[in-house]
């Protein structure tokens, strides 16, 4: 068992030597695709009340600030659903289009700005998540940062029951 256990781990690093291209290139874009995995996972495992959300369409994923996260988000929920509903993701720029989505990831965006898009989602079924330092703080409800090199996060459970949802 242990024996098949080391074996499966050193083909799985053979084969991710022998895909990615280079150490640095796989640095940068593994922190994009890593964060949206964690995106698309805390919708996939958050319970929304069937009444709040809307009757049809599908279900959207936006992104404020990072490019290059909404970008892999669009890779990773390709052909995939949430809620029973197909995955739209949009990029937002402005604070009054956030009470269309269901999930709002801010990144690499000012404080106030911040601040601005929790205020306009606040008591609303909108799963709030973000790199951003001090984003609990703030009222969101999950943040991600690196520790030792791994992605963890912390969760704020008053916030997500404010906005109706079960995490």
């Amino acid at each position: 068992m242990k024996r098949a256990l080391i074996q499966s781990a050193l083909l799985l690093l053979a084969m991710a030597q022998a895909v990615l291209p280079t150490r640095a290139a796989t640095a940068v874009a593994s922190e994009y695709e890593i964060k949206a995995a964690f995106v698309y996972n805390f919708a996939k495992f958050t319970e929304w009340p069937s009444q709040l959300l809307p009757a049809k369409g599908p279900f959207t994923i936006c992104v404020l600030g990072d490019a290059a996260v909404a970008d892999a988000v669009e890779r990773l929920s390709r052909d995939r659903a949430l809620a029973g509903r197909p995955i739209s993701v949009s990029r937002v720029g402005e604070i009054n289009a956030l009470k269309t989505c269901q999930v709002l990831y801010l990144s690499k965006i000012p404080t106030a700005q911040a601040t601005a898009a929790l205020a306009s989602v606040r008591d609303s079924p909108v799963l709030t998540l973000s790199d951003n330092d001090r984003f609990l703080e703030l009222g969101g409800i999950a943040e991600l940062y690196f520790e030792h090199g791994q992605l963890r996060f912390d969760v704020q459970l008053d916030s997500a029951r404010r906005a109706h949802l079960q995490i």
